[in-house]
C-alpha cells in the first residue's frame, strides 16, 4: 500500500536552470515570492515551479491546436534568446472553451527536499456558506444517472456540487496557497490567477492541492497516475483501515477504476512503443480520501511528442468526465446545473524540449473578489448510491475548507 499523506510541504525543483530560472536551496522562497495576481505557482512532488512576469504571449487558440501553437511560441522564445521557456496554466473542462496558457519567460525552481515550517494561518473570514446544488438536489442527478445506466445509454458519469463561501473580506490568497502547501508534500499544489470576468474589480485565482497526475513527461519516460474509485477517511484508526481494504475489494469501485485505465491506456498507446500498466491497482491516501491508484509508465516512439499533447490527447479522462466520453458529457451538461468552468480541466507546465507535469484540477476552489467557489465530485456507475455519493464529495470538499479554516 503507497502511503501518499499529504502530511508536510517538502518543496523539490527540476533539474533546468538559465538566467531566465534560477534554482533555488533549502528554503521555502517559492512559496515567499508569490504574488496573486500576477506569478503562477505549482509544485510537485519532485519540483516546484513559479512563474513571474512578464509573460511572453496570451495562447488563444482552441483546443485542436493548442499544442502545436504552444510549441511554435516556445521555440519563438528560445529564438529570442531565453533558453527556458515554458507554457504555464490551466485548461477548462469543457475543450470548446477558452485556455488559459502563458509563455513564461521567467521562472524559478526549487529542486532540493526542504520541509519549511509553515505555521497555518487563517486565510478566510467567512460570512456565508451555500450548496449548489442543494444535497437534496445532487442525489436527485446522480438518480438521474443510474436511470441512464438502466436504459444503456452509458457506463460512468461524473457528478459534482460546489460551495459558495462568501467573505467579509477578500480572502488571503497567498496563506490559502501557504496553508495547502504545508500538507501536500505528496502532490501537487498550484495557483493560477486568470483575467477579471465582467463587473469583477480583480483578477480570479484557481487554486488547489489535487492529488491526480494526469501526465508527467521526461525525455522519452512519461507517467500517469489515474485515481477512480474513493472512499472518505475517518478519524478512528481502525474504521479507517477497514474502509481502506472495503475500497480494495469493492466491485463497484473496482470497475469504476478499470473504466478508467482502459481509457487512458487507449490514448496514450499510439504516442508509446512500450506502456506498463499494472494488473491491479493499489491504495493511496491523502488527509480526507482513500483513492484506487495506478501507476502507468510508458516510452515514447518519438521524443518529439510534448506533455502537452499527450495531456490534450487524454482530457477529460474517465475520472472526471465518464464514459463513453459523449454521452457522459451530455449527461453532465444536463444534470450539473453550474459551469465547471476549470474545474475537472487540468493544470501544470510545459518546455521547449517538451518535457512537463499536468494535474487533473480537483480538490479545488475559484476566489473572485470576496467569493470563493469551491468544487468536488464523484464518480457513478450502475450500484452506486446517492447518499454515498454525496458524503464523499462532502469529503472532499475538506481538503479546501481545512486551509481555508472553515468547518461547515
Amino acid at each position: 500500500m503507497r502511503d501518499t499523506t499529504f502530511v508536510d510541504s517538502t518543496l523539490n525543483g527540476s533539474n533546468g536552470s538559465s538566467a531566465h530560472a534560477a534554482l533555488l536551496h533549502a528554503s521555502p522562497r517559492l512559496l515567499e515570492q508569490y504574488q496573486p495576481e500576477s506569478s503562477v505557482y505549482f509544485a510537485s512532488p519532485e519540483r516546484a515551479l513559479l512563474a513571474m512576469p512578464p509573460f511572453a504571449s496570451l495562447l488563444v487558440a482552441g483546443m485542436q491546436d493548442l499544442s502545436q501553437q504552444a510549441s511554435e511560441s516556445l521555440k519563438l522564445a528560445r529564438d529570442l534568446g531565453f533558453e527556458r521557456p515554458i507554457v504555464v496554466g490551466a485548461l477548462p473542462f469543457n475543450t470548446n472553451e477558452k485556455p488559459l496558457l502563458r509563455v513564461s519567460i521567467q521562472s524559478e525552481w526549487e529542486e532540493t527536499p526542504v520541509k519549511p515550517q509553515l505555521t497555518a494561518v487563517k486565510a478566510v473570514d467567512a460570512e456565508s456558506i451555500s450548496a449548489y446544488p442543494a444535497p437534496e438536489h445532487y442525489m436527485a442527478g446522480v438518480k438521474d444517472a443510474l436511470t441512464r445506466f438502466a436504459r444503456g445509454e452509458l457506463d460512468k458519469v461524473v457528478l459534482s456540487r460546489t460551495l459558495e463561501v462568501s467573505c467579509k473580506q477578500r480572502p488571503d490568497v497567498k496563506a490559502l496557497l501557504n496553508n495547502l502547501a504545508a500538507k501536500n508534500h505528496h502532490g501537487y499544489t498550484f495557483a493560477v490567477d486568470f483575467p477579471a470576468e465582467d463587473g469583477q474589480s480583480k483578477p480570479a485565482t484557481l487554486i488547489g492541492a489535487s492529488p491526480e497526475l494526469l501526465l508527467s513527461h521526461r525525455g522519452n519516460k512519461i507517467i500517469a497516475n489515474p485515481l477512480a474509485g474513493s472512499e472518505p477517511r475517518s478519524s478512528d484508526p481502525q474504521e479507517d483501515r477497514q474502509r481502506a481494504q472495503q475500497l480494495l475489494a469493492s466491485q463497484k469501485d473496482r470497475y469504476e477504476h478499470a473504466i478508467v485505465i482502459e481509457a487512458v491506456a487507449e490514448a496514450l498507446r499510439p504516442f508509446c512503443r512500450d506502456l506498463d500498466i499494472p494488473e491491479q491497482p493499489e491504495l493511496i491516501q491523502t488527509e480526507t480520501m482513500w483513492h484506487l491508484s495506478t501507476v502507468i509508465e510508458g516510452e515514447l516512439k518519438n521524443t518529439d511528442t510534448s506533455s502537452l499533447e499527450l495531456a490534450l490527447a487524454m482530457h477529460p479522462t474517465p475520472a472526471v468526465c465518464g464514459f463513453p466520453k459523449a454521452e457522459a458529457q451530455q449527461a453532465i451538461k444536463d444534470i450539473e446545473p453550474h459551469q465547471r468552468g476549470l474545474f475537472t480541466g487540468m493544470v501544470g507546465w510545459c518546455d521547449s524540449a517538451g518535457d512537463g507535469e499536468w494535474v487533473v484540477t480537483i480538490r479545488c476552489a475559484q476566489i473572485q473578489d470576496c467569493a470563493i467557489r469551491l468544487y468536488a465530485g464523484a464518480g457513478v456507475v450502475a450500484g452506486s448510491c446517492p447518499e454515498k455519493e454525496l458524503a464523499e464529495t462532502g469529503a472532499k470538499f475538506n481538503t479546501m475548507l481545512q486551509a481555508m479554516g472553515v468547518c461547515i
